[in-house]
């Protein structure tokens, strides 16, 4: 059975109908929200964050806005003024950091700002993408020379 869509999903969905096209779709335990192939923002625990980097990140700390943590932190009595980047560990050991803050209530609630921190937004997902090494191609294995046969 599907899930019915959320209300916040819907909502940031239609304050951001006049920036552009937004699709939110299902991300594991909320949303993703995306223009076109690019998710530049993520819905969860009731609260929307865009993605951020060293160009829009100083806009949320501004704003006094609060990274996305990983439940499990809120769990382990960590206080609100402690938060960081969520963060999590690769099985090859290699520390992945989420760059995502929340968006302020007032920009939320302010169409033409909310386009503006959007585009940001995405500007840094296209960016975060394009600084990402390139997957290494494997060559093809080469194909063993053909045995001549006996005559």
């Amino acid at each position: 059975m599907r899930k019915a869509p959320d209300p916040l999903a819907d909502y940031i969905a239609d304050q951001l109908r006049d920036w552009g096209p937004v699709a939110v779709r299902r991300l594991f335990g909320g949303w993703g929200i995306y223009r076109g192939p690019v998710m530049f923002g993520l819905i969860a625990r009731d609260a929307i964050y865009f993605r951020v980097d060293g160009e829009n990140k100083p806009d949320y700390e501004a704003a006094a806005t609060q990274p996305f943590v990983h439940t499990a932190r809120k769990r382990a009595g960590m206080a609100a003024s402690d938060a960081k980047p969520f963060t999590y560990t690769m099985p090859n050991g290699k520390t992945i950091e989420m760059a995502y803050y929340e968006v302020p209530a007032s920009v939320l609630e302010d169409v033409e700002a909310l386009g503006q921190w959007a585009a940001k937004a995405e500007a840094a997902a296209i960016r975060a993408k394009s600084n990402k090494p390139k997957a290494k191609t494997k060559k093809p294995a080469a194909r063993p020379a053909p045995k001549r046969g006996r005559k």
